[in-house]
């Protein structure tokens, strides 16, 4: 799944470091700056003509500016460029490669929860719950051992 908004941060991050405004991109592109602030945004993408001519108007290969090669951005990066649902959705479906654990403080409240009931609820997989409960909020502790709690009482009545 492509991120729409993440890639659009690229394209802004990239058009600023080469110290283009978004009117000179447009017109090395024959397009409106209008089209350029969409794609920043998010809200519209580049055709794939257009992102082969970023990709050698920015020096990089179609795979990072697609944010499809992510080996060269930092953790920091990572969150920066990319939209929380796309991070989320990477999350529940086990294509996240940074440590969930320490990262928890990066997600507000209502995400944590989200994330905590998919742990609980195995979708996602391999985090150590320990571990987990010793990184959570006093809130978030009450809320894993009342699912935790949940679940083994449906256990119990299941048997």
């Amino acid at each position: 799944m492509l991120d729409l908004e993440g890639i659009g941060n690229n394209i802004k991050r990239l058009r600023i470091e080469n110290n283009l405004s978004q009117e000179e991109l447009a017109s090395k592109l024959f397009l409106s700056r209008q089209a350029i602030s969409l794609w920043e945004k998010g809200n519209g993408f580049p055709s794939i003509d257009n992102v082969v001519f970023l990709s050698k108007l920015f020096n990089i290969t179609i795979e990072k500016l697609l944010l499809l090669d992510e080996s060269f951005i930092s953790l920091d990066e990572y969150f920066l460029l990319h939209s929380k649902n796309y991070i989320i959705s990477e999350i529940l479906n086990n294509n996240y490669k940074y440590d969930l654990i320490s990262n928890l403080y990066r997600f507000n409240k209502e995400e944590i929860f989200l994330l905590i009931k998919s742990i609980i609820e195995n979708r996602i997989k391999n985090i150590d719950i320990n571990r987990l409960k010793d990184n959570l909020s006093i809130d978030e502790k009450v809320y894993i051992n009342r699912l935790l709690n949940e679940k083994v009482n449906i256990k119990r009545r299941n048997k």
